[in-house]
């Protein structure tokens, strides 16, 4: 099973995605814009976020996580699986492909 997926595949109005996750660098953010309803979460604290503030997400919560590549957002998915949550995906593109697609 691919763990990518393609903006096209992510709904504009963002239904059926429970979590939204923006893994960029502040800097990235700073330069590029943010989507507002995507979670901020640094790549350095997801395991650490998911064992507290985002404890309650259920394990087949359809996370989908972006980057400024998919050097960033892909360890961040490895993760995630590796905490044992079953529908995560990163978006082929990162922010750039998330911002053409429309979601804001």
């Amino acid at each position: 099973m691919s763990n990518r997926i393609s903006a096209d595949e992510l709904p504009a109005d963002l239904a059926g995605v429970d979590l939204l996750i923006d893994v960029r660098a502040p800097k990235g953010r700073a330069e590029n814009g943010e989507i507002s309803s995507a979670v901020i979460l640094p790549k350095t604290l997801v395991e650490q976020a998911f064992s507290g503030p985002f404890s309650a997400v259920a394990k087949d919560a359809r996370i989908v996580v972006f980057c400024g590549s998919v050097n960033g957002s892909g360890p961040v998915v490895e993760t995630l699986i590796g905490l044992g949550f079953t529908t995560v995906a990163d978006v082929d593109g990162g922010y750039a492909a998330v911002k053409e697609r429309g979601v804001a």
